[in-house]
């Protein structure tokens, strides 16, 4: 079936490289010998990755030809071949080797390598990496300096930091508007113009709320919400026939640390304050030891058009400090009925994680595989959890789906320069049904015990691997400039196939397809919800409408044949 697949792609005149099985396993594989003795990495060149990318390209034709597997592709090679852009900076640094990570797809496209820093201990998958050049690499702060995963993060892949305007090929922190503006298209900045959608908890109620009245059933995972300032009547009358013992909880709609909130009861006095909201309490919560705890899960976008959403496999579990009660005289007690960090980390009660394993199940943190362990043990299925887990996290994605992408779209020219990374807090109930409390924006990666700075390492590690910042070429950005404006029909993608997708499908649509296949070949430790061609047909009646690359794609894993190739 391979065989006929690649017959027919030659019929075909693709600018990309064939990608076998061969290639994916064989291709710039390094061994460990030659990496103790010159860090470096050897090319292995098969037949067909020594075709050129574009039959035009004579010299880039000729550099591949005379590239054998034991040469490197040095800078001056790069600088002849693709004639790399050197940021403009008056700063004297110490260049440091770079590993270059090679699209299979796309063997014209380089994106940074990041290697796991010293302390994980730990090696990253070498596939696809193919030369090691020499060439300064920047990253621009706003604000505080960010904290040690980050950091290190960053000087393990050789970066550096810079104050200049335009040099830098990642922008960490909340930019300004005009910084946005004159990003370049290799830019990249860790935060989606409207973000905050999301990331107030008023928002995110007014977004899952509205497909909540179509979907009642399917989006029954996050607690009745009244935002006091429009809700407030209507909550005094639900408050006034509920149950005499019932709780509620009021939140700040834009704070975070756990700061304004408390338990309320039917004789609490309140007013239509804009600045609040109240939610349902879950009074039944599952309890380990007798302890409340929620899950902060990692969710990572790297697109809204098409929509990309990956979810880390690790995490943190954070319990509260004192046992948990529902007698009237504890209402008041923070330390029982709040899981976040910041509050309980100031209770004479807690326990740091200090990865002693006698200790860690009296910890008042955990990392989400010892809790799987705790779970296992109680004979509970973790998998149909953190499956449930992920479902839930997908549909909030979606339902902020669109007014992230009219904040994006206000930006078009630069849309593929954000991604965002978020951090969900799930409570589970005694039921072992998940619920969604929150989502934050710019999720706290302090490091305050060995298990914080592992897990937060890694996740920035692999984040910054996954995104793919480009190792930025003159001719690529040329390429950017002139791209064209086409009509599509949607209506037409369900006759696309594997004969005719070249017809039918322009070169910026491609890229798009391709771009969400590269990312998945960097994984790390992240899971791709979506788009994943187990379950993409599934979640496609939850948009608001259906967009053009996200159908193309759906069409792409429906088909089942590799069009690229």
């Amino acid at each position: 079936m391979q065989k006929k697949v690649q017959s027919q792609s030659r019929k075909v005149q693709t600018v990309y490289t064939p990608l076998t099985t061969s290639s994916l396993t064989i291709h710039s594989r390094a061994t460990s010998k030659s990496q103790s003795q010159s860090n470096t990495i050897k090319v292995v060149q098969t037949k067909k990755l020594n075709r050129p990318l574009i039959a035009r390209n004579k010299n880039q034709k000729q550099i591949l030809q005379q590239t054998n597997s034991n040469q490197l592709l040095t800078e001056r090679n790069l600088e002849i071949d693709y004639s790399l852009m050197e940021p403009s900076t008056t700063t004297s640094i110490q260049q440091q080797l770079q590993l270059v990570w090679q699209s299979p797809y796309r063997p014209h496209i380089y994106t940074i390598y990041f290697p796991y820093p010293q302390m994980l201990q730990k090696k990253r998958s070498q596939q696809c990496l193919v030369q090691q050049i020499k060439k300064p690499l920047y990253y621009k702060l706003h604000g505080q300096v960010p904290f040690k995963c980050i950091l290190s993060s960053f000087e393990a892949a050789g970066f550096e930091r810079s104050d200049d305007e335009d040099n830098w090929l990642i922008y960490w922190g909340l930019a300004s508007k005009e910084t946005l503006k004159e990003m370049k298209k290799y830019q990249k900045t860790n935060h989606f113009p409207g973000c905050w959608s999301v990331g107030r908890k008023d928002n995110l109620w007014i977004h899952l709320s509205k497909i909540k009245r179509k979907f009642p059933t399917e989006y029954y995972f996050i607690p009745n919400t009244y935002l006091l300032q429009y809700d407030f009547e209507r909550f005094e009358a639900i408050r006034e026939c509920a149950h005499k013992k019932t709780l509620w909880i009021k939140k700040p709609v834009a704070s975070a640390r756990g700061n304004g909130i408390k338990l309320i009861n039917k004789k609490t006095k309140l007013t239509a304050d804009k600045r609040y909201l109240v939610m349902d309490y879950i009074s039944n919560p599952h309890l380990i030891n007798n302890f409340k705890y929620d899950l902060r899960v990692y969710v990572l976008i790297t697109s809204i058009d098409p929509l990309r959403v990956y979810m880390y496999k690790d995490g943190l579990v954070r319990f509260a400090t004192s046992e948990y009660s529902l007698k009237s005289k504890d209402i008041k007690k923070r330390f029982i009925h709040l899981t976040n960090y910041s509050v309980n980390k100031q209770s004479p009660n807690f326990i740091a994680n200090n990865q002693d394993l006698q200790q860690q199940i009296k910890a008042s943190k955990w990392s989400h595989k010892e809790y799987k362990k705790q779970l296992l043990a109680e004979g509970i299925n973790y998998k149909l959890l953190f499956k449930s887990i992920q479902d839930i996290v997908l549909k909030t994605c979606i339902a902020a789906e669109p007014l992230l992408l009219d904040s994006n779209g206000k930006t078009s020219e630069h849309k593929t320069n954000y991604f965002e990374l978020f951090g969900f807090d799930i409570l589970i109930d005694e039921t072992l049904k998940p619920w969604l409390l929150e989502v934050n924006v710019s999720p706290s990666l302090n490091s305050s015990s060995e298990l914080d700075a592992t897990i937060k390492t890694q996740l920035i590690s692999d984040m910054l691997h996954l995104i793919g910042i480009e190792y930025h070429t003159q001719k690529a950005f040329r390429i950017q400039i002139k791209k064209k404006l086409y009509e599509r029909n949607i209506n037409e993608i369900q006759t696309i196939n594997t004969r005719n997708f070249r017809q039918k499908v322009n070169q910026e649509d491609l890229d798009v397809m391709v771009q969400s296949l590269e990312e998945q070949l960097r994984l790390g430790q992240f899971k791709c919800l979506y788009p994943n061609k187990n379950n993409i047909t599934q979640y496609e009646q939850y948009f608001e409408y259906p967009r053009y690359h996200n159908k193309l794609i759906s069409k792409y894993f429906e088909d089942g044949s590799n069009w690229i190739i």
